[in-house]
Protein backbone atom coordinates (compact mmCIF):
# COMPACT_ATOMS: atom_id res chain seq x y z
CA UNK A 1 0.00 0.00 0.00
CA UNK A 2 1.34 3.44 -0.87
CA UNK A 3 1.62 6.12 1.81
CA UNK A 4 -1.24 8.58 2.22
CA UNK A 5 -0.93 12.02 0.68
CA UNK A 6 -0.53 15.02 2.92
CA UNK A 7 -3.20 17.72 2.86
CA UNK A 8 -2.37 20.20 0.11
CA UNK A 9 0.04 17.89 -1.73
CA UNK A 10 -0.29 17.32 -5.46
CA UNK A 11 -2.11 14.16 -6.48
CA UNK A 12 -0.05 11.71 -8.55
CA UNK A 13 -0.57 11.78 -12.30
CA UNK A 14 -2.30 8.73 -13.77
CA UNK A 15 -3.72 7.52 -17.08
CA UNK A 16 -7.46 6.95 -17.39
CA UNK A 17 -9.86 6.00 -20.19
CA UNK A 18 -12.43 8.50 -21.45
CA UNK A 19 -15.96 7.40 -22.26
CA UNK A 20 -14.77 7.14 -25.89
CA UNK A 21 -11.96 4.75 -24.89
CA UNK A 22 -9.13 7.26 -25.33
CA UNK A 23 -6.23 7.29 -22.87
CA UNK A 24 -5.61 10.63 -21.14
CA UNK A 25 -3.39 11.81 -18.32
CA UNK A 26 -4.84 13.62 -15.33
CA UNK A 27 -2.13 16.26 -15.81
CA UNK A 28 -3.74 17.16 -19.17
CA UNK A 29 -6.91 18.18 -17.34
CA UNK A 30 -4.94 20.20 -14.77
CA UNK A 31 -3.34 22.13 -17.63
CA UNK A 32 -6.85 23.28 -18.63
CA UNK A 33 -7.87 24.26 -15.07
CA UNK A 34 -9.15 22.64 -11.91
CA UNK A 35 -10.13 18.97 -12.09
CA UNK A 36 -12.58 17.03 -9.96
CA UNK A 37 -11.89 13.30 -9.71
CA UNK A 38 -14.59 10.92 -8.49
CA UNK A 39 -14.18 7.17 -7.98
CA UNK A 40 -17.33 5.11 -8.18
CA UNK A 41 -17.62 1.45 -7.23
CA UNK A 42 -20.28 -0.85 -8.53
CA UNK A 43 -21.62 -3.39 -6.07
CA UNK A 44 -23.71 -6.25 -7.31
Amino acid sequence: MSPALEIGSTAPDFVYLTVRGQERHLAELWAEGAALVVWLRHFG
